[in-house]
């Protein structure tokens, strides 16, 4: 009996996976920020096929903001949001800071905050929420989710 154990327990530690490299995780984790990076970029100049490009089919946004007290939700289409985006006649750019990646296998989350800015002046800021999934190796926006804050924006740190 004591043969089969330690047989079964050399089994077991040579099937279980080998910890992952350090470095290689920290690779994929840059890989994923850098997709988010690629959306927003190509948000910041309006290019609607470059954003369509770094999202999934059926990727949506929800966003919410507080108005009289209430929580108030509204769900779209990635899609729309990249068309109004697209189509606004107003300068426009988010710079986002304070990114967090969190990556395990083919799914992966960035949290970061954010100002709106229009025509240079602030409309809101808030929180975005990245969902990306990995598809054919390559990071990919399933969905996003941010806060709208109208009031007490601290904006990004001074560089």
């Amino acid at each position: 009996m004591r043969g089969f154990s330690a047989f079964a327990a050399l089994a077991l530690l040579s099937a279980a996976p080998a910890a992952a490299d350090p470095a290689d995780a920290a690779a994929e984790q840059a890989r994923v920020a850098a997709a988010v990076e690629g959306f927003m970029a190509a948000f910041n100049a309006k290019d609607a096929d470059a954003m369509a490009s770094q999202s999934i089919a059926g990727a949506t946004v929800t966003v919410i903001e507080e108005q009289d007290g209430e929580d108030r939700l509204r769900t779209q289409p990635l899609e729309t949001l990249i068309s109004g985006i697209s189509a606004t006649g107003s300068d426009i750019a988010e710079p986002i800071w304070d990114m967090r990646v969190m990556q395990e296998g083919p799914v992966a989350t960035v949290v970061a905050n954010f100002d709106f800015l229009i025509n240079g002046v602030r409309s809101h800021c808030g929180t975005n929420v990245f969902n990306l999934v990995r598809v054919e190796g390559e990071w990919k926006i399933a969905g996003i989710a941010y806060s709208h804050i109208e009031e007490g924006c601290l904006g990004a740190p001074e560089q």
